[in-house]
């Protein structure tokens, strides 16, 4: 992450010098040239008003006023440290009279092709400029000139003005030594600003790699507490979601691992004794003991017994774990709860009649919907009556009611036979839980934790309540559901 944070503060800070020295470049040289422009300016200004004097002169015929006008001339050439040179155009019809002018011409050595191009120009009727260095002033000069016209419109003289350029040179420099003074306060700035942002970028994604870590190694619940609303915030939720994820799935395989795990072990645990008893009885008939042919058929019966109650237990046992695995899906639907107890109560018929139990069915409305899996509800209907019918006293009556309760439908199964303590109501619906007063019955002890789990997964509700006498009363309460015309 290092590498990152350089590099990103790196590129941040050449960039960013990068745009300040081309910005810096840019001005210094529309700096140069205003410079140079203003300059020009006012050499054009000075050489255009000596003109219109000259002129003006000429017209008047004022040699004598102007003699004082070129000595005032000179005077204020030297205060800005120009010359102002009138000449005569010897080309011209009529040139300048001698009077109006303070340099000759034809005394005038110039030696560079520069200022006799610009002179020339003059004469041509045009006003040119040109700088650089000057071999008489031995230094930068300017130098502009421009027409003297008559009257007639004739080119008759030139006025050429030179000025020095090093005060105005010196100002550029001056100007570039502060571009470059800024260019390197934006230099530090830069890195600092660099430095700042680069930090800022990279802290995230040191904060996601050490979550990524923890989380290959095995410590799924992290939260990178990042807040950002930005690429790098929605990496971040990606990585709070991915750990959730984790979590649940970790928790998910757990359970896996601990159903699995209590399934073999209540199998091995529940079978063992079941088969020790048979493998018993197998093995005294078949050593040939029992000779006595009823007494054969007894234990012919037990054994009978003992493998139906095996079946029972692994069938009870089946169904658990399927109730208890997250995956498995109830095909849920419309269901009258009325209709579905009494189909269970068909099926109960002949257990019952056996007791000569009556089962009884009360219910406040015929319409009593809820939304389930039809089989699975049957079954836990089934898994009540037949725990009501096995702790019931013979010749006495299963009461079965139905009744609606505040968006509830509510099922209660009453018999009347052997009672559930109050201290065993919360156990008993428990893995292979088996009260005191009931546990001298047959069963596998996994009825109830059946019915539970079915109800759970309807979103309802079990529970027991009982006399501790002679009555015992079990409830189901399940969300109603809408008429299919209501919805």
């Amino acid at each position: 992450m290092k590498k990152i944070f350089w590099r990103v503060g790196i590129y941040f800070a050449v960039a960013l010098v990068t745009l300040t020295a081309v910005t810096g470049l840019i001005f210094t040289r529309f700096n140069r040239r205003n410079i140079m422009g203003v300059y020009k300016d006012e050499l054009k200004s000075l050489a255009r008003s000596v003109s219109e004097r000259v002129n003006e002169a000429m017209q008047e015929n004022d040699s004598a006023d102007f003699y004082i006008y070129l000595s005032a001339l000179k005077d204020f050439g030297e205060l800005r440290n120009t010359d102002i040179w009138i000449l005569a155009n010897p080309t011209a019809e009529e040139p300048l009279d001698e009077a109006y002018t303070n340099v000759d011409v034809k005394t005038l050595n110039v030696r560079e092709n520069n200022m006799n191009a610009l002179i020339q120009a003059a004469f041509d009727g045009k006003t040119k400029s040109y700088s650089g260095y000057d071999g008489i002033y031995e230094m930068d000069m300017m130098h502009l000139a421009t027409p003297v016209k008559n009257n007639r419109g004739e080119n008759v003289g030139v006025i050429l003005v030179i000025g020095q350029m090093d005060y105005r040179k010196a100002s550029v420099v001056q100007y570039e030594k502060y571009m470059l003074f800024s260019i390197l306060i934006a230099l530090v700035v830069s890195l600092v600003i660099a430095a700042f942002f680069s930090r800022q970028l990279v802290r995230p994604i040191i904060r996601v790699k050490e979550i990524a870590l923890r989380m290959a190694a095995g410590e799924y619940a992290q939260k990178t507490r990042i807040k950002r609303r930005d690429e790098l915030g929605m990496l971040a939720d990606s990585m709070d979601i991915l750990s959730e994820k984790l979590v649940e799935a970790k928790n998910f395989r757990d359970n896996l691992e601990q159903n699995r795990r209590d399934f073999f072990s209540n199998v091995s645990h529940e079978l063992r004794t079941p088969i020790t008893v048979v493998k018993g009885y197998v093995e005294t008939l078949a050593d040939g003991y029992v000779e006595d042919e009823q007494k054969r058929s007894e234990y012919y019966e037990r054994i009978l017994n003992e493998c139906a109650g095996m079946e029972r237990l692994v069938s009870d046992l089946l169904i658990l774990s399927k109730m208890q695995n997250p995956d498995f899906e109830l095909e849920c639907e419309i269901l009258n709860v009325i209709a579905v107890m009494q189909d269970a109560m068909r099926s109960m018929r002949v257990l019952m009649r056996e007791k000569g139990i009556r089962a009884i069915l009360d219910y406040e409305d015929e319409c009593s919907l809820i939304e389930g899996d039809y089989d699975r509800i049957r079954q836990l209907f089934l898994l009540l009556l037949q725990n009501a019918v096995k702790y019931a006293d013979e010749d006495t009556d299963i009461h079965v009611r139905v009744g609606r309760e505040d968006g509830q439908i509510t099922v209660e199964v009453e018999d009347t036979g052997t009672p559930v303590q109050k201290s065993e109501w919360n156990n008993i619906f428990e893995k292979f839980y088996r009260g005191n007063n009931r546990g001298n019955k047959d069963g596998s002890g996994l009825g109830l934790v059946v019915a539970r789990h079915i109800v759970e997964r309807h979103f309802g509700k079990i529970w027991v309540t009982s006399d501790e006498v002679s009555r015992t009363s079990f409830y189901v309460s399940l969300p109603e559901a809408a008429a299919p015309d209501e919805i």
